[in-house]
Parts: structure tokens; C-alpha cells; sequence
């Protein structure tokens, strides 16, 4: 009986001082190779399924000639003015009828129905050359909105088309804005417009006298003391609450006044970009 246990007891023994990989467990060696196959698998998968994200391809412009015509240039007065950070936004609502207007003509030179069609010109991409380009080429615009030579011309066709048109229907504060001239206040003048006879002395006092206290019942010392009483007792009896200012408004004017974007006094304040404007256009107004 003693016999069999020692057997057993030995026998336990060596299993448990056996080398690790005899109980089935991968060696150093094993696992590191495991490891380099799965990972050459996990690349060779996404680069068969993963998504390839397309790429625009980098125009290729032909080297400039030095002679020949000079490319076109125009001048933008508008730089600067539009866009997403101003006060007339990316898209002004006294140019949007020229902008919408000009992008819809026949820009491909085609008969209709033959040759397929027509498409207009994009109205984003001619307000973002007018707020962004301060001179318009047509390298410019095939930098800024990757197009072609030919397609980059139409827009520069189009922005020499549109400018002119946008400088005769500006209104006048960006016309005064665009031309750096200061509003100077002017004295209110009455211009009376109605012919009336100049009252005489007998009217006058007549209603002088229509116009007097009545005295019938109290002096008019008395009737005074009474109106200065019933003034305390509407005083006391109502108390109008201060309505409480905004915790980040002095903040928000004191970025106003340094000429911070909305954008970014947003960003500092956590104050909704509605509310800022609205303090902007109350100060504008309080200085007008």
C-alpha cells in the first residue's frame, strides 16, 4: 500500500517539473513567429479591402513663356470684406442675384442638344475667389479650387464679369467701408413743412387760462403735495428688479473692441456666437 503511494508520489512529481512546452504551451520562438505571420496577414488584408481614400492629382502647369500675352489680372475691392468672419457673411444679399445670374450663363459654348449639356458655374466657388483672392489669376483660382486651365479661365471670366456689377449695387455703408470714409454725426434739422399763423395775445392767454390748476376744491400747493406723495408710495409700493447682465458680456466687448473674431471669442468664452453679435450691434448702435 505504502508502495503504490510513493509511485503515485513520484510520478506527480516528475509532470510537475517537466519542461513547459511538453503540457502543450507555445515556446518564445513560437509565439514571436505566430505573431510576425498574423501581423503579414493583418497588413496583406488592408491593403486589399481597406478604403483608399482618392487623391487629386497635382496639375501639371506648362513653364511660362516670356513672350506672348500677359496672363489676365484682376483686382479684388471685395477682399477682405465677405466671407464667414465678416459682418456681411460669405454670401451678401445684395450680390447674390449678379453671383446667381452670371454662374447660369452658357460658360461651355455649346448648342443645346447637341454635345451634351450646359452646367453652370458653382456659386460657392466664385464667393470663395471673391474672399479669398485679393488679386484673381488664373493660376490663383486653379491653386485655390484644383481646376483645370480651361475651367479655371471661365471663373476668371466670371469674377471680371460679376465685380463691376458688385460696385454698382454695394450699398452705401460698404461703400463708405470699402473707401475708408468715417460718418461724421450731423445736428438733427426740423424742416416744418406746414404754414400756421402765429398765435396773438388774446390766445395766448386764453390758453394759459384753459391750462390752469384748478383750484375750486384745494390750493395748488395742496394738489402738489399730493401728486409728490402718491409719486413715494407708487415708489415704494413698486420695485422694479435689475435685470442681471450676463457674466462673460464685459469679456465679450472688451474682445469686440480689439477686433476678435466671432469665431474665436466663441471659442474663448463658450458664449453662443447669436449672443456675441447681438452685443456687437447693440455697441454699433449705442456709437451710431
Amino acid at each position: 500500500m505504502q508502495h503504490s503511494l510513493a509511485l503515485n508520489l513520484n510520478t506527480s512529481t516528475t509532470s510537475s517539473t517537466a519542461p513547459i512546452h511538453s503540457s502543450g504551451l507555445l515556446s518564445p520562438a513560437e509565439l514571436e513567429e505566430l505573431d510576425a505571420r498574423i501581423a503579414s496577414n493583418a497588413d496583406k488584408w488592408l491593403v486589399d479591402n481597406a478604403p483608399k481614400l482618392k487623391e487629386r492629382a497635382k496639375i501639371d502647369r506648362e513653364p511660362k513663356r516670356a513672350t506672348g500675352r500677359k496672363p489676365k489680372s484682376i483686382d479684388n475691392p471685395f477682399f477682405g470684406f465677405f466671407g464667414c468672419t465678416t459682418d456681411w457673411g460669405r454670401y451678401p444679399a445684395f450680390a447674390l442675384d449678379t453671383i446667381e445670374g452670371i454662374a447660369r450663363l452658357d460658360w461651355h459654348d455649346r448648342v443645346i442638344g447637341v454635345g451634351g449639356k450646359s452646367m453652370p458655374l458653382s456659386v460657392r466657388n466664385l464667393v470663395v475667389i471673391l474672399e479669398s483672392l485679393p488679386v484673381v489669376t488664373n493660376e490663383a483660382v486653379e491653386d485655390l479650387l484644383q481646376l483645370g486651365d480651361r475651367h479655371a479661365r471661365r471663373y476668371v471670366k466670371a469674377i471680371e464679369l460679376i465685380i463691376p456689377w458688385m460696385m454698382s449695387e454695394r450699398p452705401r455703408s460698404l461703400y463708405r467701408e470699402m473707401e475708408g470714409i468715417e460718418s461724421e454725426p450731423k445736428p438733427c434739422t426740423w424742416d416744418d413743412q406746414e404754414d400756421l399763423a402765429k398765435p396773438s395775445v388774446e390766445e395766448l392767454a386764453k390758453l394759459h387760462y384753459d391750462l390752469r390748476t384748478l383750484t375750486q376744491y384745494k390750493s395748488a400747493e395742496e394738489y402738489d403735495a399730493e401728486e409728490e406723495m402718491g409719486s413715494v408710495s407708487a415708489g415704494n409700493v413698486i420695485a422694479i428688479k435689475a435685470r442681471q447682465q450676463h457674466p462673460k458680456k464685459h469679456e465679450v466687448l472688451s474682445l469686440l473692441a480689439k477686433n476678435t473674431p466671432v469665431k474665436a471669442i466663441e471659442r474663448e468664452t463658450n458664449v453662443p456666437p447669436k449672443t456675441i453679435r447681438k452685443w456687437r450691434d447693440e455697441v454699433f448702435a449705442l456709437a451710431a
